[in-house]
């Protein structure tokens, strides 16, 4: 027997509206499948730390970095953990040398391949193994070279240090998130493979505005806003064209003169607006070829999404 059932037009409505909701429920129950869980971030120093378990064998304390080209790790927690034990390392001889800050470490071994953060996040890369690399830490790894195998090793990473984390997030998540955001472009053309963004640094004050336009390196190991690298001909014409700037120096603790530094009352960097920004101008990283260095106290002003697949820095 066959029956009919005859619906009110409030009754299609409600129903109308229902299948709308299960439709948009189901969608981001589907992105969120997609992600990985949040890493729990810890202010150390100068830099940010997270733990996770590697290759699911040994709990390791882990530098968030952007300024390395590969994953390093400390020589005594390879060989005591066993974390690596699926990689080749190749034995260096003690002839490369790596500076990180200041301090120069003996890269003992090297290895290429991948290694399990958490669940759903991946490192893909080389892997140099440092003598004697630290003692608060077992290893760094470069954002950029973290895949989400949740989504298909997409490399899309949401930093929210306001909030302490930072999680890989789905394609379909960025397209939701970034409907009205800020983006600029980033690319790989500099030292080391750094992570860079083309943008305008624009300053104002009462001789009105000044603009330097360049490439800038993405620092996640520098706590300032930003760094102004002194041997980079557009920052020397920049200051040759507002001789108006003042410039104050910098010293360490024994009176010694370490690097110049400026007080914008107003500055604008990737969508983002500072007052009395401090931004420094140094001789001290003659290697880079950028325009600059974007610190920490950026990213501690707006959260942002690193589409590294696509080259593309957003903010939030």
């Amino acid at each position: 027997m066959e029956v009919t059932v005859l619906l009110s037009d409030s009754m299609k409505k409600l129903l109308g509206m229902s299948l709308v909701i299960l439709c948009l429920l189901l969608s981001l129950c589907s992105s969120a499948q997609n992600q990985s869980e949040p890493l729990e971030l810890t202010k150390q120093g100068a830099h940010y730390v997270f733990s996770a378990k590697l290759n699911n064998k040994a709990e390791a304390t882990i530098l968030l970095e952007s300024g390395i080209p590969a994953m390093l790790v400390d020589s005594a927690f390879v060989f005591n953990s066993g974390v690596f034990s699926d990689l080749e390392l190749h034995p260096m001889g003690g002839k490369e040398k790596m500076n990180l800050g200041g301090r120069v470490f003996v890269i003992a071994y090297k290895a290429k391949g991948s290694v399990r953060i958490t669940d759903q996040i991946s490192y893909k890369g080389e892997v140099f193994v440092l003598s004697g690399y630290t003692q608060n830490y077992q290893a760094a790894v470069p954002v950029q070279y973290l895949y989400n195998e949740a989504d298909k090793g997409s490399r899309i990473a949401c930093l929210n240090l306001s909030e302490n984390s930072m999680q890989m997030i789905s394609r379909t998540s960025l397209r939701k998130l970034t409907n009205e955001c800020s983006k600029v472009k980033m690319n790989t053309d500099t030292y080391m493979g750094m992570p860079a963004v083309e943008t305008t640094l624009v300053i104002e004050d009462e001789n009105g505005q000044k603009q330097l336009k360049g490439n800038y390196n993405i620092d996640l190991g520098n706590p300032e806003l930003m760094f102004l690298l002194q041997q980079n001909k557009d920052v020397q014409l920049f200051f040759a064209d507002n001789p108006d700037i003042q410039l104050r120096q910098a010293r360490n603790p024994r009176g010694e003169v370490v690097a110049q530094f400026m007080i914008a009352e107003k500055c604008q960097l990737c969508g983002a607006h500072f007052t009395n920004a401090v931004i420094a101008v140094t001789t001290n990283l003659p290697r880079f070829t950028t325009t600059g260095l974007i610190g920490l106290k950026f990213f501690l002003s707006t959260d942002v999404i690193f589409d590294f697949d696509n080259n593309l820095l957003y903010t939030l």
